[in-house]
């Protein structure tokens, strides 16, 4: 049940509109329940749904004018990789479904439009659904029979997806591309799609977890740029300098704090102090009753008991996203929150690594994959479609030269870093990839079970009415008989 404050900030995120993974890192971090979150996400879809169960064809045939896109159609078109599988003698059709905003999805139909050029006899049809709709759509799907030949999915779903059994294995046609090379993506991209020595999908993304800032608000303040130097008592340190004013005029000093709802907290906010939430990576013992992960959380609640981040009542008072909006210096986000900053922002602003803790230097590592479905009625020509989409051709004109970023190949990491729309700390992003990103993240099928058992009873630490230890007990208590199927 929605408490009355969450109801009305949802309505205020209904009203100003959201990109869908600043929705989720929001209601985590902030202490909405799973309800709230799952309305606000469902309220706030940045693409057109396609009615009904079906694929409709959002892309445009090949003979169609160019799709209106802010990226050039030709640019990066080159470097297609060969194919294993013979192209169909006979025409067919191949869905595919997407989560992306719109504008992005422009992007999308032009690969489209190039591949249908490349292969004429499959066509493309593209679903596009709002996140926060996604998975209930084709879980509903899934029990019907009807799944698309293509899917994306993030890494919180799939362990329990391919433990249900929706996708097929893609080793067998991996091991026919002999320029596939596996060894080409991040070792933490692959992580969430692995179960029974097999691979039931191939990621598109894999990103760490940054500091952004606004340099006008450091600017103001007199105080130097985050640098390699900080570690996160320094953090804390210039958050509390930075929170100034009052109601709509406030400026917060960071953007978001932990919440045991959200399966990204271990890595940032956790394990930089030694702790853990959950034994990786079976997730097999719940360990956020342990005095070292209580202690961890208290030393972030200072922030909230001061002020320095906005409370769900705050967010009610200020424009929103309120970093884009000028509100707050410094925000942890992925390369992903980059397309909106920049389009939205009216300010100079820059990325860092994200600061080291007293035990240890961590960021959390995240991303998505496509898989071929079980349901699939062409899978041969399926797997035509993701392996040029997921290539290093593919993954650079997809996520590289738009400036969306961390792409799953390594190879693709070059177009990311020389391209026109990447922030201007690009480099930090590839650095943090390389050397401080953690995969450590909830991922196993029983993952959902205890982010929602979880966020219920942090958002009563957000209210006040509950201590952090208080709570930290109450989740060990709710948590550990889900995570028992673990230990089998």
């Amino acid at each position: 049940m929605t408490t009355h404050h969450e109801e009305e900030l949802a309505q205020e995120l209904k009203r100003r509109g959201l990109s869908r993974r600043e929705i989720l890192q929001i209601g985590a971090r902030l202490g909405l329940s799973s309800a709230a979150v799952a309305a606000v996400l469902a309220a706030c879809g940045q693409a057109p749904q396609q009615s009904g169960t079906g694929a409709a064809p959002t892309t445009p045939p090949a003979t169609e004018p160019t799709p209106t896109s802010l990226y050039d159609l030709e640019e990066g078109n080159s470097g297609w990789p060969t194919n294993a599988i013979a192209d169909p003698s006979e025409r067919v059709e191949i869905s595919v479904a997407h989560a992306w905003d719109a504008v992005f999805f422009e992007r999308q139909k032009q690969f489209d439009t190039l591949f249908m050029q490349r292969h004429p006899n499959i066509v493309v049809k593209a679903e596009n659904t709002p996140f926060g709709e996604y998975r209930q759509k084709y879980v509903a799907q899934a029990a019907g029979n009807a799944l698309p030949d293509i899917m994306y999915c993030q890494f919180s779903w799939a362990q329990e997806f391919i433990k249900n059994g929706l996708f097929r294995p893609l080793d067998d046609y991996i091991a026919k591309e002999k320029d596939f090379n596996l060894q080409d993506f991040t070792p933490q991209s692959l992580v969430s799609y692995q179960r029974d020595g097999k691979l039931w999908g191939i990621p598109y993304d894999e990103g760490p977890a940054n500091l952004y800032y606004n340099k006008d608000i450091f600017d103001a303040a007199g105080i130097p740029y985050p640098d390699e130097t900080w570690d996160l008592e320094k953090l804390k340190e210039v958050a509390l300098k930075l929170t100034q004013g009052e109601g709509p005029n406030k400026i917060f000093g960071l953007g978001e704090l932990p919440s045991l709802g959200d399966s990204l907290v271990a890595p940032p906010y956790l394990m930089p102090f030694g702790a853990q939430y959950l034994r990786e990576p079976k997730e097999d013992e719940c360990l956020i009753n342990q005095p070292e992960a209580v202690a961890a959380l208290e030393w972030w609640q200072e922030l909230r008991d001061k002020g320095a981040v906005p409370s769900p009542a705050d967010l009610q008072n200020v424009a929103w996203p309120a970093f884009q909006f000028g509100k707050i210096a410094m925000t942890m986000q992925g390369s992903w929150a980059t397309p909106p900053i920049r389009a939205g922002a009216k300010f100079n602003w820059d990325i860092a690594m994200w600061p080291k803790g007293p035990k240890a230097h961590v960021t959390f590592s995240a991303g998505s994959a496509y898989m071929i479905t079980r349901d699939s009625k062409n899978p041969d020509a399926a797997w035509i479609y993701l392996n040029e989409y997921l290539s290093t051709a593919g993954q650079s004109y997809m996520w590289g030269i738009t400036g969306r970023g961390s792409p799953a190949r390594l190879s693709a990491w070059p177009s990311y870093l020389n391209s026109k729309f990447a922030p201007p700390g690009a480099k930090y992003v590839e650095q943090a990839m390389r050397t401080i990103a953690s995969h450590d993240i909830i991922d196993q099928p029983t993952g959902p079970q205890v982010t929602q058992a979880a966020g219920p009873i942090w958002d009563l630490v957000v209210a006040g009415q509950l201590s952090v230890k208080e709570a930290c007990d109450q989740v060990f208590a709710a948590v550990d008989p889900i995570i028992a199927v673990n230990r089998a």
